[in-house]
């Protein structure tokens, strides 16, 4: 037993250890122990970058040219797996616009046909670098300047 517990504790050491020859000697031998129990990580393992992140918006055109913009992260319950899927289903129209922009924008037209919408518009929102002197400046992640409005798609709506 001692054996085994010396050696998986080595294998977590070196997976996520930054490359050098001996790391890289030390891979070559554990490798197949750390791809069968999926040991083998990086060494964002410790810090991961976690990134700045984009958010999902879309507006709403009526006949009459009105413009109404929702944000779908401000009304979902983070304590309701509901928030996962939606969050998800985002994400996935976000990074495969062609796949799912259309879908995405024909149910958001359902959802909202008390507006009588001619049209909504798939926007992502990506954060630009956003330092602590920021903060302390008084300014917030999403301000304008802190932030890259990218039109994905605009959906039309058809009257059923």
């Amino acid at each position: 037993m001692s054996l085994l517990v010396t050696w998986h504790t080595f294998a977590m050491v070196v997976a996520p250890s930054p490359d050098s020859d001996i790391t890289d000697a030390a891979r070559s031998i554990l490798d197949p122990y750390l791809t069968l129990f999926r040991l083998d990580n990086g060494w964002g393992f410790f810090a991961p970058d976690v990134g700045s992140g984009s958010q999902f918006r879309y507006v709403i055109e009526d006949a009459a040219g009105n413009r109404t913009t929702f944000i779908p992260a401000e009304t979902l319950n983070r304590f309701h797996p509901t928030s996962i899927w939606m969050r998800d289903r985002y994400i996935a129209v976000m990074e495969k616009p062609k796949a799912y922009a259309d879908a995405a924008g024909a149910s958001l037209c359902q959802d909202h046909a008390a507006l009588k919408p001619i049209a909504v518009t798939l926007l992502e929102l990506e954060q630009k670098e956003f330092l602590p002197a920021d903060r302390l400046k008084g300014k917030r992640p999403l301000d304008p300047e802190f932030v890259n409005l990218k039109t994905v798609k605009t959906v039309p709506c058809t009257a059923k």
